[in-house]
């Protein structure tokens, strides 16, 4: 009967002692909660700025190609003009010369 009741003793301490780690490790949770919470706010704000950073390149450099494709189109067009300028400008001068001597004489 000794020999139970040193067991039932000896049992019950060993499940206080488990309740209290148990205690203490929910006590603890709210800490480590914070703890896991700073690490996957930091975690996701690298991942963030890394894709931002990766995404900001990808932008720039299509910025870029866009940019010189419209520099380009920009010189033909000044170079279409320029050669259309070139090839009619006696003519355009006789007609404004014609019509200001029409206005002119018709006065």
């Amino acid at each position: 009967m000794a020999s139970i009741i040193s067991k039932v003793t000896e049992l019950d301490k060993e499940m206080r002692e488990k309740v209290r780690q148990l205690e203490e490790e929910r006590d603890q949770l709210p800490v480590f909660l914070r703890e896991q919470r700073k690490q996957l706010n930091k975690q996701y704000a690298a991942e963030a700025k890394e894709t931002i950073a990766k995404r900001k390149k990808y932008v720039d450099q299509e910025l870029k190609k866009t940019q010189e494709k419209a520099e380009k189109e920009l010189a033909a067009s000044i170079q279409q003009i320029q050669e259309v300028y070139e090839e009619k400008k006696s003519e355009w001068i006789e007609m404004i010369y014609q019509e200001c001597v029409k206005n002119f004489t018709e006065e």
